[in-house]
């Protein structure tokens, strides 16, 4: 064992002496420092403070290491460092520590024609496809600047001064690089976006003025969320020590120990503009503090922030400019820095859970971040409600794609057969719309003179959850208590999830069988006589659905067991797989609600 361990000493030594030796050699193509005032290493110390619940109170604090970058610089090739392996932009794997665009804001759209098109139409089954329609999505490759861009307008920021200031103005990426080909969790990157300063180059020039500044938030899920703050809006008096400050609600679900309820006040220490004069004599020294307000329950029409839940804390202790021999002695006094993020978050989560007592409340959806998600498309453009920041979702799951084909055929089937316009749109704005469309009208359709179906979904699972209930009636009781989905009309949605049989059927299919009885009998219970003998989406490989139910509930038998067996607990009732029963209790409450 020690022959292995000086074995491995020694090449890690002579891999380091070869690096050094590398980086001495001139570089014709490259400069052998960036330049002044476009990036810096950040020696950062990062506080955790938790008030509530009082028998829960934690604190700790730890080291970090972060790039400050100019994007202007970044995606122009200048910051590159050791021709592209001690640092580089584009990619991590062969590279001591680098960034890749596809890590941040919104999703890369795949290299397909699909991507490239407003919309895909299937030709004879009437499907359409349009990405535009639910926001678009990050295109194939696109710069950090470019999506930054992007997500500015999504969340409502005039268009043309957003392109106007991506034309001219810079930004500082504040993040975490990847380190030894690992690129882990980064909790949260922040964007600070100026507009051009005045006058040339050089000591004279006057600083732009801050446009936004942008949180980029990750959670462990692997999902993302942005709250972008401008000065003058919404601000608040800023406290002694920072530059401004901003109160906003909650939407994204970060720590398992708290639900989305409450209020973020964000206060930020700001660094000078990328290339600002004021840098040749003091470097950026950035400081954010983020506090978590619960929501007051006594307010009379919306929440206001309450009580004091949580402190987090990020200042800059050191500020030196990013060049080769900075890089690596920052890495050499911190080597595990950039590795420990996500072993640090288990940690500190098993004292809360173990030690502490707190319960884990279970992972929501995203909300919606659309601009009137659930609202007719008449009324899409008129809404004023405010768009919540998701820019990324879960992938989509094996089991979740083969429901949503056996969905999207038995919705192109029903669309002609009814003669009716049926469209599903995801909350993920990333996800394309996806529209059926009959070939024509039937007549049954003008008589009756029914609303073409809109399906609003806020995840993936909606489609898993299609296949698991027996009815529509089930289907859509479930998605009142989980606000899986929404639909324009109730009794559409039924007529479409029928039975397309013509004869009436007797006796219940196996699969059929199969799925009630591995569901909870108080849930097929609360909505009587409404289980047919055979489910629609069962003509379509219905012995295949049979195992994909059975693995499905599978899995929620495993989460149970591993939970039991780690001794880990979920807040009472909410339980991710007792949903059925929560279906149930809303059902018998629905039932006993006086008339």
């Amino acid at each position: 064992m020690s022959a292995i361990l000086a074995a491995s000493l020694a090449g890690a030594i002579a891999g380091m002496l070869s690096l050094m030796s590398f980086l001495r050699k001139p570089n014709r193509d490259q400069p052998l420092a960036t330049t002044p005032g476009t990036a810096y290493i950040l020696e950062n110390t990062v506080t955790h403070a938790r008030l509530l619940p009082t028998p829960a109170t934690h604190a700790f604090s730890y080291p970090t290491l972060a790039l400050l970058l100019s994007l202007d610089a970044l995606e122009a090739g200048a910051l590159d460092l050791g021709r592209g392996w001690l640092f580089g932009y584009g990619g991590t794997a062969w590279r001591l520590t680098g960034l890749r665009s596809g890590a941040y804001l919104l999703p890369d759209a795949p290299s397909t024609p699909q991507s490239t098109s407003n919309s895909k139409s299937s030709g004879s089954n009437g499907v359409n496809e349009s990405n535009e329609s639910n926001g678009g999505t990050g295109s194939t490759g696109a710069l950090i600047k470019a999506k930054l861009a992007e997500v500015l307008v999504r969340q409502g920021k005039e268009g043309a001064r957003v392109w106007a200031w991506a034309e001219t103005g810079d930004a500082w990426m504040l993040t975490m690089p990847s380190y030894v080909g690992h690129e882990g969790i980064n909790p949260l990157t922040v964007y600070f976006c100026y507009a051009r300063g005045e006058g040339e180059e050089g000591v004279d020039r006057a600083d732009g003025a801050l446009e936004w500044v942008v949180l980029e938030i990750h959670n462990t899920f692997g999902e993302k969320h942005v709250h972008v703050l401008e000065p003058g809006v919404g601000e608040e008096q800023s406290t002694p020590g920072y530059d401004h400050t901003w109160t906003f609600l909650r939407d994204f679900h970060v720590s398992p120990f708290n639900d989305r309820a409450g209020f973020y006040t964000v206060s930020i220490a700001l660094p000078p503009p990328p290339r600002s004069p004021r840098l040749l004599s003091s470097p950026p020294r950035p400081k954010i503090r983020i506090l978590l307000r619960t929501a007051s329950p006594d307010a009379a029409h919306a929440p206001v922030p309450d009580k004091l839940k949580l402190t987090a804390t990020l200042f800059a202790r050191r500020a030196v400019p990013f060049t080769s021999g900075h890089l690596l002695r920052a890495l050499a006094r911190y080597p595990f820095a950039l590795l420990l993020s996500f072993a640090r978050i288990l940690y500190h989560a098993g004292i809360l859970h173990y030690k502490k007592g707190l319960d884990v409340f279970p992972r929501p959806d995203p909300k919606p971040a659309m601009q009137g998600w659930h609202l007719p498309a008449a009324q899409e453009t008129e809404a004023e409600e405010r768009v919540y920041g998701g820019i990324g979702w879960q992938p989509e799951g094996a089991l979740e794609a083969y429901s949503r084909g056996l969905t999207e055929r038995l919705l192109a089937r029903r669309s002609e057969e009814l003669g009716v316009r049926i469209e599903l749109v995801s909350g993920d704005p990333s996800a394309p719309r996806r529209t059926f469309q009959p070939s024509a009208p039937t007549q049954e359709k003008a008589v009756r003179g029914d609303a073409d179906l809109t399906i609003h979904y806020a995840a993936p699972r909606f489609f898993t959850t299609l296949l698991l209930s027996p009815s529509p009636e089930h289907m859509l009781l479930l998605g009142r208590a989980e606000d899986l989905f929404r639909v324009n009309s109730d009794s559409l949605f039924s007529q479409v999830f029928s039975s397309t049989s013509a004869k009436p059927i007797q006796s219940t299919s196996l699969t059929q069988w199969i799925r009630t009885s591995l569901l909870p009998t108080r849930f097929l219970a609360s909505v009587p006589n409404a289980t047919p003998a055979r489910h629609p989406l069962d003509a379509d490989r219905p012995l295949v659905n049979a195992l994909a139910i059975c693995a499905l509930h599978l899995m929620d038998h495993l989460e149970k067991t591993v939970f039991t067996l780690f001794r880990a607990r979920f807040v009472p009732g909410m339980e991710p797989w007792l949903r059925w029963d929560r279906t149930a209790d809303l059902a018998l409450a629905e039932h006993t609600l006086p008339s």
